[in-house]
């Protein structure tokens, strides 16, 4: 009787064991996150087991509520391990389920890297509604929530490279804005920055109503917000980026994707552009997915 209770001690030291470590969070920090880890349980449900997708719901202090992304883990994910981290933003109108459920990222990363094509990495799909990724009054504080709270949470709870080499940022249409402009204004935090039909106006907005006045007020607000303009000014000498639109792109983002690379490339800043066939929707996205994939986590053998 003793020696069951012994070992039935030891096998609940170790569960205990093996829950710590799944909540272990990297140690390092950038300069613009806070040094606290996340002491309360994740709150998360299971998207798909094979490929590993969890949906999770957590209190971002920046909006003062709760909110999701879906959160993809390569196969073999280990505790032990620490992995580079992809942050991706969805379009206007789409949400953290995008990527992964709508386009199918998830799958087509766990398959490349069975194949040796790109390296295991975490990919993380926050919800950004339709706030373009910044601080505003009409929507809150969208901006600190990105390069704050979503990063702080994920490095706090997951077995994350907590380093700018190894954090990487991107997005699609109004998503790819987004990744550009914390991309440039933030080039501290990540080492590669993708837009994908990125929502880079230049002259014609469309039938787009008041989106122009609201994103850009004024010229001065402008310089400070659009990734074309702040291509100007930003350090992205420690920076790849990567482009790209369809040729029959609708609101004709390819315009403003092929002014950005040549100002990058001028400023002799690491960036590809790329010019498919194609329009802007999820047909296109969903044909690219493996370009995406490997930029952003390409083996060197490949």
């Amino acid at each position: 009787m003793r020696g069951r209770r012994v070992g039935w001690l030891l096998a609940m030291l170790a569960v205990i064991a093996v829950m710590a470590a799944a909540g272990c969070a990297s140690s390092e920090r950038s300069g613009t996150e806070s040094a606290s880890v996340e002491s309360s349980p994740v709150r998360a449900e299971v998207v798909s087991s094979i490929p590993n997708v969890q949906k999770v719901t957590f209190h971002s202090d920046a909006l003062d509520k709760d909110m999701k992304f879906n959160i993809y883990f390569p196969p073999g994910y280990a505790t032990t391990e620490k992995y580079p981290v992809l942050y991706i933003y969805h379009g206007y109108g789409g949400n953290e389920d995008s990527w992964t459920r709508v386009l199918g990222i998830d799958k087509v990363a766990d398959e490349w890297i069975a194949q040796g094509k790109i390296e295991p990495l975490i990919i993380v799909t926050p919800q950004i509604d339709v706030s373009y990724g910044f601080n505003s009054e009409q929507f809150g504080n969208y901006g600190d929530y990105i390069v704050q709270d979503v990063i702080r949470y994920v490095d706090g709870n997951f077995s994350t490279a907590a380093d700018r080499e190894n954090r990487y940022i991107g997005g699609l249409s109004m998503g790819g804005w987004a990744a550009l402009h914390h991309a440039f204004t933030h080039p501290e935090l990540f080492s590669k920055a993708g837009g994908h039909s990125p929502a880079v106006w230049m002259d014609d907005w469309m039938d787009t109503g008041g989106l122009k006045n609201w994103i850009y007020p004024t010229e001065e607000v402008r310089k400070q917000r659009d990734p074309y303009y702040l291509a100007d000014t930003a350090d992205l000498s420690e920076m790849s980026v990567y482009l790209d639109s369809g040729d029959q792109d609708y609101y004709k983002f390819y315009q403003g994707a092929e002014a950005l690379d040549a100002k990058l490339r001028s400023r002799n800043v690491r960036s590809e552009y790329r010019l498919n066939p194609g329009g802007h929707d999820e047909a296109y996205w969903t044909a690219h997915l493996g370009d995406y994939l490997l930029f952003y986590s390409g083996s060197t053998g490949q």
